[in-house]
């Protein structure tokens, strides 16, 4: 009953403790993210949460980790396995490591490493340690066992340099450190390999046979010289050519040195590199300082040498001759420190207006070249007469054939004067008279007025018209080839060497060439005077004449085709073109070519190209018909050039009169004769026979022939019919007798059967 009390008391005390109790409120575990989210977001809580999303942190919390696993780890540890180690965001860790490295002097970040002072200790005690047991060692080979970048370790190393690392650092190359026992032991064998030295040894082949560390070589090398304790010296430099020349070797190369430039007045290069010198041109400047040297390429040249050159070149110039002064230089010297020498003399002298250098070696005076042109002079006007006597149209520049137009024109009559004499020609001949010769139905093919003043007008003008611009540029005539000029030298010139003749005639090519244009322009200038009025009224006349005389047989020859074939007419035809056509068209071409003064005195010398280069320079006008003409030439047919003379003819200012019965009677009289007369001079048998076809077949036929070699086959085959066969059998008997004593036993029969033919013809 007791107990049962007891336990109704210790209820009722609960249910009273329970009455008087606060009620507690329990969130669930998305309210509290919701409600930490708020607070971060409103910025009243900074805290971060872990990458698995169940705990949050704090950045404190993360530094202090941060600082522990770097004490863990030794004092160096990756930012990437503290990321794994803490569970947060990378770029949190590397926050808060950043952090830590700019607010404690003992942490550093180097590439992505948290490292503390503590290991950077241990590391100097580590490389303290390799540095006594090798004596050296390098921050390369650190670098590559301790993965850290060469800048940072040096750095920290220097600072523990006396303190942790008992040893030094190279001046000169900062990626060494060296033990003082190291440097020591270096010095001696330094000091003793070089002290055995004889004769100058590269640097170099030092530190590749004994081993030597190169920086620390060079420094010690340098101290011990620079001190005494070595006698010698280091030329060169810290470089691998530098060389090390002991003072007992150095005295004898000096006094080779001095004697040489004493006894030859020169130093080669290559000779004091052979001896030793790698860097000759530092050395003379520094051995001779007070001389005065002349520095080429290849060698310097003392002032005794300059001296002799100058010497020589005013000698040359004072007599007006020339010298060589690859004799008295040195053989080493290349072309190029000859020519070097010569211009210094030349300066020197001051005769650089007054001499040349020729082929890089000979000084020639001035005065000798123009002796050696003055030589060519006579030849030059005799050549020059020459070519404007036989060829002009090539010598002719624009300024001499605008020079001799204007000198043309202030010769001839004027205008006033040439009225007056066509007022005088005009009364004499009578208003509807017709000159002699032409006959009751001759054709007179007078000139106008117009053509003639607009020729005229053309020639005084076309220097500054269309026609000016399109003259083709003249070709500048050669005087002499470079070994006809060697040659003429030879002749002329005494004790001169075969190579310097032949840079002289190269030399002179183009002073002689330029000296030959101006030497033709005079003398084409002399000959362009115009002839008198009576004279020039003579030459016109006979002009016309042999012009009207070849269009008259040119027109009989025509006619004469026509018994042919039109195969053998064209053979003809192109004969006659080739022949009498050609030469009737450069009667004209020549004629023309005289106001232009580029006539010739034989007009049948005028070829194609002469022909074509005259036209090329004559008026619009004029040209048309003329090159028509000359087209003409390489045609088939004659009626064609028969109508194109007639146009060119007007131009010209000729009257072509077609001949009468009676002038026509007289053409075939005389042609027969002159055949005559070559038949019986000739002694050719082919020749013979060609000449008696043709006679044969203008007595037949009463028409003239012009006809080729060729044709005589079709020449007597006309014939046949025309003509007696027996005539023509003994034709071919007689042309068989070859010997000129057969053929004067046959002349009398010869004037038998030609007198038989003409009878029955």
């Amino acid at each position: 009953m007791a107990a049962d009390w007891e336990e109704i008391r210790r209820l009722a005390a609960d249910f009273q403790r329970a009455q008087f109790t606060d009620t507690v409120q329990r969130l669930s575990e998305r309210n509290c993210i919701e409600i930490i989210s708020k607070l971060v977001q409103d910025k009243k809580l900074d805290v971060l949460h872990t990458l698995d999303g169940k705990e949050y942190i704090t950045p404190a919390q993360i530094s202090r980790e941060i600082r522990d696993e770097l004490y863990v780890h030794g004092g160096r540890i990756n930012i990437v396995d503290l990321q794994q180690i803490i569970n947060v965001d990378w770029v949190h860790v590397e926050n808060r490591a950043s952090d830590i490295a700019k607010s404690d002097k003992g942490v550093q970040l180097v590439l992505g490493q948290l490292i503390d002072d503590t290991y950077l200790d241990r590391l100097a005690e580590e490389v303290n340690d390799k540095l006594q047991e090798a004596g050296l060692i390098s921050i390369a080979e650190l670098c590559k066992n301790y993965d850290l970048p060469g800048d940072f370790l040096s750095e920290e190393l220097s600072k523990r340099l006396g303190k942790l690392i008992q040893g030094e650092m190279d001046q000169y190359n900062r990626g060494v450190i060296f033990t003082p026992a190291f440097v020591a032991r270096h010095k001696a064998r330094i000091r003793g390999l070089f002290s055995a030295i004889t004769r100058p040894t590269p640097v170099s082949s030092m530190i590749g046979a004994f081993g030597f560390q190169e920086h620390l070589l060079y420094s010690v090398l340098e101290e011990l010289v620079n001190t005494g304790r070595l006698k010698g010296s280091v030329v060169g430099g810290r470089q691998d050519k530098a060389v090390y020349i002991p003072d007992i070797y150095a005295k004898t190369q000096n006094t080779w040195v001095d004697s040489f430039l004493k006894q030859n007045g020169y130093l080669e290069f290559d000779a004091l590199v052979r001896l030793g010198i790698p860097d000759p041109s530092s050395y003379i400047k520094k051995r001779f300082k007070s001389n005065k040297l002349l520095f080429l390429r290849a060698a310097c040249v003392g002032q005794a040498l300059v001296d002799q050159v100058e010497a020589s070149v005013e000698e040359a110039v004072n007599s007006d001759t020339w010298t060589d002064i690859q004799p008295i230089l040195p053989s080493c010297l290349s072309m190029e420190d000859v020519g070097i020498l010569i211009n210094q003399a030349m300066r020197n002298t001051n005769v650089q207006s007054s001499a040349r250098v020729l082929g890089g070696t000979v000084v020639v005076s001035e005065k000798f070249i123009s002796n050696c042109l003055s030589v060519f002079d006579e030849a030059m006007q005799q050549k020059a007469q020459k070519e404007v006597k036989n060829n002009p149209v090539f010598l002719i520049s624009e300024d001499d054939m605008k020079q001799a137009s204007m000198l043309t024109e202030s010769l001839a009559p004027s205008k006033k004067e040439k009225r007056e004499a066509e007022r005088r020609k005009k009364a004499s001949e009578g208003s509807g008279s017709v000159k002699s010769g032409g006959g009751g139905n001759a054709r007179e093919i007078r000139i106008r007025k117009t053509k003639k003043k607009g020729r005229k007008d053309e020639d005084s003008d076309e220097d500054t018209g269309p026609s000016q611009q399109n003259r083709s540029k003249q070709t500048e005539a050669l005087f002499m080839a470079q070994k006809e000029i060697a040659a003429v030298l030879e002749e002329r010139v005494t004790d001169c060497p075969e190579e310097i003749l032949s840079e002289l005639a190269e030399h002179l090519l183009r002073p002689l060439s330029k000296a030959y244009q101006e030497v033709l322009r005079t003398v084409f200038m002399s000959s362009t005077s115009s002839p008198s009025g009576a004279n020039k009224k003579k030459s016109m006349k006979d002009l016309q004449e042999e012009i009207t005389n070849l269009y008259n047989n040119i027109r009989l020859f025509e006619k004469g085709t026509k018994f042919f074939s039109d195969e053998t007419q064209v053979h003809i035809s192109k004969h006659v073109l080739k022949t009498l056509c050609t030469d009737v068209t450069n009667i004209l071409v020549n004629f023309l070519a005289a106001d232009l003064m580029m006539s010739v005195e034989n007009p049948s010398t005028i070829s194609n190209e002469v022909r074509l280069k005259i036209l090329g320079k004559l008026s619009e006008d004029t040209k048309g018909p003329l090159m028509k003409l000359h087209n003409c030439l390489n045609g088939k047919t004659i009626e064609d050039f028969l109508t194109n003379i007639e146009t060119c003819a007007e131009v010209c200012g000729f009257m072509l009169k077609k001949g009468d019965k009676k002038k026509e009677r007289q053409a075939l009289f005389l042609h027969r004769q002159a055949l005559t007369e070559q038949l019986k001079d000739t002694e050719d048998p082919a020749l013979v026979l060609h000449l008696t076809s043709v006679l044969l077949f203008q007595a037949s036929t009463h028409c003239m022939l012009h006809a080729p070699g060729r044709c005589v086959p079709q020449i007597i085959g006309t014939l046949t019919g025309r003509i007696p066969t027996v005539s023509l059998t003994e034709c071919y008997e007689i042309v068989k007798v070859q010997s000129v004593t057969l053929r004067r036993l046959y002349s009398q029969k010869w004037n038998i059967i030609f007198v038989a033919m003409f009878s029955s013809v």
